[in-house]
């Protein structure tokens, strides 16, 4: 099994997002999660600080399935009212995106766009996203193209935009350089940026284990807390055969643990390892 050093004593968890968990082997309790906590404790004080409008834009930015949309939900749940808040995931045009910005331009408003590659392609979002997550002290936001487009949607053809921006992104940890990376770093100088993970294995695996152990990312599938530090094992045993280390890969893991106890790892080995 793959060790992460620095271990310390760590007490047995008794807060979580799923609240609480007890009963893993002592390896597990004994890990050192104290940076991936202060991430996490970062990203909390930023989103609380977004909630009620003192940062004007956030990027939120790591490998897939490390639990960054997760985490942003969470603690505007937390720290907004339902109403003042929207996620967005998937496809979106510059339109839609204006549309959005427009709905959320108010002071303690927030907008989130949750790993959005379509308006980091095209120029137009760009320049609409810069526009509302600049440092100026009054940001201006435009419909550069045809008026009659927005004005036919009950827009204006620009509005001061005083809401805030959360961007959620893997770009720049798919292991090849793109023009988005380009694009995302041209709003990076806008922007305060919280890096979740560095995209290593280890990184990766040390992330899996927080949330499992520390905020319960498995307490749904009814395993127990030794059941638990199977998948782990299974997990640091197979860093490097494993297609990709997520919170994804765990989740899926306990499925089969729950469905197969006893034969979920000859199951695991066929459907999730690559061949040697």
């Amino acid at each position: 099994m793959t060790h992460i050093t620095n271990a310390v004593n760590v007490s047995p968890v008794h807060n979580g997002f799923f609240g609480v968990i007890d009963g893993f082997s002592t390896f597990y309790d004994t890990m050192d999660f104290s940076s991936i906590e202060q991430k996490y404790a970062d990203v909390e004080s930023y989103i609380q600080g977004i909630a009620v409008g003192q940062y004007r834009s956030v990027i939120v930015n790591g490998p897939a399935g490390v639990g960054k949309t997760f985490s942003v939900e969470s603690y505007l749940q937390k720290y907004s009212q339902v109403d003042n808040y929207k996620v967005v995931a998937g496809h979106m045009t510059p339109l839609s995106l204006y549309g959005n910005l427009y709905q959320y331009r108010n002071t303690g408003e927030v907008l989130v766009l949750d790993d959005i590659d379509s308006v980091f392609s095209k120029i137009e979002g760009i320049n609409l996203l810069k526009a509302a997550m600049d440092t100026k002290p009054t940001r201006r936001v435009n419909w550069e193209s045809s008026s009659a487009t927005v004005l036919s949607m009950g827009l204006p053809s620009g509005f001061d935009f005083n809401g805030s921006v959360v961007l959620i992104s893997n770009i720049g940890f798919n292991r090849k350089k793109s023009k988005l990376q380009e694009h995302l770093d041209a709003l990076k100088d806008r922007s305060y940026c919280l890096q979740i993970s560095d995209g290593t294995n280890e990184s990766l695996y040390l992330q899996v284990c927080f949330m499992v152990v520390k905020k319960g990312l498995l307490n749904s599938f009814g395993l127990s807390g030794a059941q638990q530090s199977e998948i782990l094992d299974y997990i640091g045993d197979n860093l490097d055969r494993l297609h990709k280390i997520s919170l994804r890969l765990a989740m899926k893991l306990a499925s089969l643990m729950q469905a197969n106890p006893n034969d979920w790892r000859s199951m695991a080995d066929s459907g999730l390892l690559n061949d040697e």
